[in-house]
């Protein structure tokens, strides 16, 4: 198995991590078979409502504009 992860894996991996940290404030669902447009809601509202550290938004940020790359290259 690649040691590097999809975009898709990434995000869902990171929503997942801020979602137990912060104890899902928002009453937020990511189920196994989340795709890629779930993780960004999840991440989206957690970056929007919850006083993350540095690291949390930067991680959330590179997904973000990972994710308008593909957009642009669609």
């Amino acid at each position: 198995m690649s040691a590097l992860l999809t975009l898709q894996e990434r995000a869902f991996e990171t929503a997942k991590i801020l979602l137990e940290k912060y104890q899902n404030p928002n009453d937020l669902k990511l189920e196994e078979n989340s795709d890629l447009e779930d993780s960004y809601t999840i991440l989206i509202t957690l970056l929007y409502t919850e006083k993350l550290d540095m690291e949390e938004q930067l991680k959330i940020l590179s997904i973000i504009d990972e994710m308008k790359l593909l957009d642009e290259n669609r």
